[in-house]
């Protein structure tokens, strides 16, 4: 079999849901809109002032700043996987990550020109931190999954990569 016949071949023998190579425009739908929808989510909800229905119970706030960025990280790393195939997965978590807290952070900027709302260092740090466990969870699944990352490819005894 020829090399780059089949998606496997050209995606570092992962799995993947397409079954030819997908288009620019299925990667874009697939990996990046999910991705560029979440963040307008949190956008616009940062336009209004805190729900009276949350709790407020101590540190819930940094609770839910944590679930929302675990999510965005798992989405970033989940994006950048995509277009960045032959990536270690330690180069692809420092990345999410970093976007994940560099999005976190400039909300919180955004946040102290919205009246109603507040900055605070605090909310960064739990973004980042959420984005931290969001990113190691996604990793969790692809490896519950069988679906290895390019991270965790191994050199077999004739030296390639299995």
């Amino acid at each position: 079999m020829e090399v780059g016949n089949n998606l496997a071949d050209v995606r570092d023998h992962r799995p993947s849901v397409f079954p030819l190579p997908p288009s620019p425009f299925r990667l874009l739908l697939f990996y990046w809109l999910p991705l560029v929808v979440y963040c307008a989510i949190i956008i616009f909800q940062s336009h209004y002032p805190t729900p009276e229905s949350i709790p407020r119970l101590l540190f819930f706030d940094k609770l839910l700043h944590a679930g929302g960025y675990g999510l965005l990280g798992m989405l970033f790393c989940r994006a950048y996987r995509s277009g960045w195939p032959d990536a270690s997965d330690r180069s692809l978590a420092r990345w999410a990550v970093l976007s994940a807290a560099l999005f976190g952070l400039s909300d919180e900027i955004h946040q102290s020109f919205v009246p109603f709302r507040t900055a605070d260092a605090w909310d960064v740090l739990a973004d980042a931190i959420g984005a931290a466990l969001g990113v190691g969870f996604y990793f969790a699944l692809l490896s519950l999954s069988g679906l290895r990352s390019s991270g965790s490819r191994r050199i077999d005894k004739e030296g390639t990569f299995g």
